[in-house]
């Protein structure tokens, strides 16, 4: 059995409660009613006759749409919240039918505790608007919750540019990559919107009045600028992943080139204890008294003369 909440309120009242029936509906009368339905949401089939309806809002895996008739309109759209393991996409139908807004959500977590609060305080000029201007408050909701959600994976980000330029680890070349999974994740999430507020616009606008029209346009706008946002991230983890890597072939030729300069210094005293190690029964060298500490004498200034070349041309 699905938790329903009834909220229903006017300029001058306002009932909020819990309901078991939409039979509990009927009597109200001169006041918007929102329906907040956790769980089934095979309860709306009492409430409009539409199976793809029905069948859009159970399907686990369906994009933003929207479904406009003659007599009402239901949007299903995704709230996104931030857990331990990541973030977590829900699904959520809100339908628009008279003086009626019912919204089905899969669990009791949600994002409209604002809205909630603004009804009853009666805040703004929602407890003087319709139905249209509720659902608009909700979709504002919904799309406001994704805003600081894009914050905090701005700042990791900057974070993690900070640690690349320190350390580049293994440990941040898989936060770089899980960021951009969380990046992808709400680019999915947002970009259907798109298409959803345009037919929103064109084929629902006779179930908003004027205002509302403009306050819907002003969000999709707002759609945009968060997509634009998402892009701009996604390319700047790219950009992060490409500075890991440059950081780590730097260092990596840093490194190959020590190793070659020592090599280098080597090959010549290489020579000379490869030629003196032949012991040929006539190598005048080898009875010297002075031959070990001369031919070590040569090597040491072969080896300093060698590092002051590099050191010259700057190579070390």
């Amino acid at each position: 059995m699905p938790l329903m909440s009834l909220i229903a309120y006017s300029k001058e009242e306002f009932l909020s409660r819990k309901i078991s029936s939409l039979d509990e509906l009927e009597g109200i009368e001169g006041m918007v009613i929102w329906l907040n339905v956790i769980g089934d949401g095979k309860v709306l089939s009492q409430m409009v006759p539409h199976r793809n309806v029905i069948r859009a809002l159970t399907r686990s895996r369906e994009r933003a749409r929207v479904f406009v008739f003659p007599d009402y309109i239901f949007l299903l759209l995704h709230q996104v919240y931030e857990t331990d393991s990541g973030l977590k996409r829900e699904r959520i139908g809100l339908l628009l039918k008279g003086n009626i807004v019912v919204t089905i959500q899969e669990s009791e977590r949600d994002v409209f505790d604002p809205v909630r609060a603004r009804i009853r305080e009666g805040e703004g000029r929602i407890r003087e608007r319709g139905a249209d201007y509720l659902l608009f408050e909700l979709l504002e909701a919904i799309v406001e919750n994704y805003v600081p959600i894009i914050e905090r994976i701005s700042s990791k980000m900057e974070t993690l540019e900070a640690e690349i330029l320190s350390r580049e680890t293994e440990e941040v070349l898989r936060r770089i990559h899980w960021l951009r999974r969380e990046i992808l994740f709400m680019r999915r999430t947002v970009f259907p919107l798109l298409e959803a507020f345009r037919r929103l616009e064109l084929e629902g606008k006779d179930f908003f009045d004027d205002e509302t029209r403009r306050c819907i346009d002003e969000l999709h706008q707002h759609v945009l600028e968060v997509l634009e946002i998402l892009e701009g991230q996604r390319e700047l983890a790219n950009s992060l992943v490409e500075l890991y890597y440059s950081i780590l072939s730097t260092k990596t030729n840093e490194i190959i080139r020590i190793l070659t300069v020592v090599s280098t210094i080597f090959i010549p005293l290489t020579f000379i204890t490869g030629l003196y190690g032949m012991n040929f029964r006539y190598m005048p060298e080898l009875t010297w008294r002075y031959g070990y500490p001369a031919s070590l004498l040569a090597m040491l200034a072969i080896a300093v003369g060698m590092l002051t070349y590099f050191r010259k041309k700057g190579w070390i």
